[in-house]
């Protein structure tokens, strides 16, 4: 029987090790840690079985789909803690940002041209997905990846699940051994062969240097060729703010998470997703740490499988035993569809019930139309909507609830389903700092009816369900939101 955490592991290429090699090649692409990292834990396996050092690569490109001045901030911010952590460690790490399209893959495949074996990350969504499919037959090395993002791994499901419930049940009947089969807190400390990697000067002609990049940060990215109009956030991107974010919910916002974290005024969400998306921190840490604030004399056996059910697992402080379903369930729910479904972005991926009421609703009137940049610019009639795109767009986030009203209201202001869905990608991946992730889709498609239920039948909506500002008014605490966010003009 396989260990559950052998279903991590994925080779995309039938190739032997090279062992005239002069490294194990590890290539940090999206979980970007050196702890508690399944993929770094793997390489360092590879590193002893064959004897040899371990190289990292962290590098960075300008070309991705939208690149702005705020992911590069938040990018190059983390890059720059860890340049200073390998330093310090003495580490073979090379981090790299790209000034002109094609300089990454170069200097990716120029070391991968002297590795041994090339172990990456495995993620389910966007430029990661399509180089781990692509890369594997333009190496002449092994090429794994490495399932780093969550607690129940990729590999131990056998197709989408199509709802929380379902997925839910998977990860109840899992949690415990993958509970207790964590990834290493410093996997790099079980390295053996220490010895410094010399590499080729000419391996760098013409490139960047990236310590100087990561000195200057706004400098660099002011020559880049990507969108400036988004501007950096307060937030720094790297694992210690990861660190400070996740002490700060726990002492503040955990105990009272259940009662209050639907209210936008009370500001009771754990804030961490831009951390997790980029791979500052791993969900199993968060994971612990909250469980380790159970009630006094909580342990793991109190674990009773439910079924799906949402409560009756954890059995110990509703308010964590809530925080647990999001961040394990809701979370991951979205991470294992995509990685079944290439078509993970597209409305086709919707179940056939959806399909049929948008099909019979195709054709509904809408009151409202607003263009891309009328909402891009919170230039609606709506002052909730306008003031949750404000925020959006000036600070990258939306808080939870908000981003379901956002969403299901643009449905009813395009004129199809089509257009709504690529309005809220674009809007979500261009200003959401957590963007282009695994969630982004599932929060933007469950509006669309993924991971839900048919409700009562509405003009336009058909059997989605429906949400108001007006029933959103009256259900959460909103004043001291909309002081905050909603100066933008209502059209009226």
């Amino acid at each position: 029987m396989k260990n559950i955490n052998s279903h991590r592991v994925f080779k995309r290429n039938q190739n032997e090790p090279d062992t005239k090699g002069d490294y194990v090649l590890y290539w940090m692409q999206i979980n970007r840690r050196f702890h508690y990292n399944f993929a770094l834990e793997y390489a360092v396996g590879w590193a002893n079985k064959l004897g040899k050092p371990l190289l990292i690569l962290e590098a960075f490109s300008c070309d991705y789909p939208w690149a702005t001045d705020r992911s590069h901030t938040f990018m190059m911010q983390g890059m720059k803690e860890h340049l200073d952590y390998a330093t310090d460690q003495k580490l073979n790490y090379v981090s790299f940002v790209e000034k002109e399209a094609g300089q990454y893959k170069k200097l990716l495949f120029d070391l991968a041209s002297n590795a041994s074996v090339l172990i990456t990350d495995e993620y389910p969504v966007f430029i990661m997905k399509e180089r781990n499919r692509e890369y594997p037959n333009e190496v002449k090395i092994p090429y794994y990846t490495v399932d780093s993002n969550g607690l129940i791994p990729l590999g131990l499901t056998e197709k989408d699940p199509y709802s929380a419930y379902f997925f839910r049940k998977i990860m109840q009947k899992n949690f415990v051994e993958a509970y207790t089969n964590p990834p290493k807190q410093n996997p790099l400390s079980g390295l053996e062969n220490n010895s410094k990697v010399e590499l080729a000067e000419s391996m760098f002609k013409n490139l960047p240097d990236a310590e100087n990049a990561l000195k200057d940060i706004p400098g660099f990215i002011s020559k880049l060729n990507i969108d400036h109009s988004v501007k950096p956030i307060d937030w720094q991107g790297g694992r210690s703010a990861a660190l400070g974010m996740m002490g700060q919910f726990i002492k503040n916002g955990l105990k009272v998470y259940d009662e209050k974290r639907n209210d936008p005024d009370e500001q009771k969400t754990s804030q961490l997703s831009p951390w997790l998306h980029f791979g500052k921190i791993s969900e199993y840490e968060i994971v612990k740490a909250v469980l380790d604030h159970q009630p006094k004399g909580w342990d793991l056996d109190k674990i009773t499988f439910n079924k799906g059910s949402t409560g009756g697992f954890f059995n110990g402080d509703p308010n964590v035993d809530g925080f647990l379903d999001e961040v394990i369930t809701w979370r991951e729910v979205g991470f294992h569809f995509a990685h079944h479904r290439p078509d993970y972005d597209q409305i086709d991926s919707l179940p056939d019930w959806v399909q049929k009421t948008m099909d019979e609703h195709r054709d509904d009137p809408r009151e409202w139309i607003y263009s891309y940049n009328e909402l891009k610019n919170s230039h609606t009639h709506d002052d909730i909507w306008n003031a949750a795109q404000t925020q959006l767009r000036e600070e990258g986030i939306i808080h939870n609830y908000l981003r379901m009203l956002w969403g299901k209201k643009v449905i009813e202001w395009t004129p199809d389903y089509a257009t709504a869905a690529q309005y809220l990608i674009d809007l979500n991946n261009t200003y959401a700092i957590d963007g282009r992730d695994p969630n982004s889709y599932s929060g933007i498609f469950w509006c669309l009816g993924r991971f839900d239920r048919a409700w009562q039948e509405r003009p336009i909506f058909g059997k989605l369900r429906y949400m108001t500002s007006e029933s959103t008014r009256k259900k959460v605490k909103l004043k001291e939101y909309l002081n905050r966010y909603g100066n933008q003009k209502s059209l009226l």
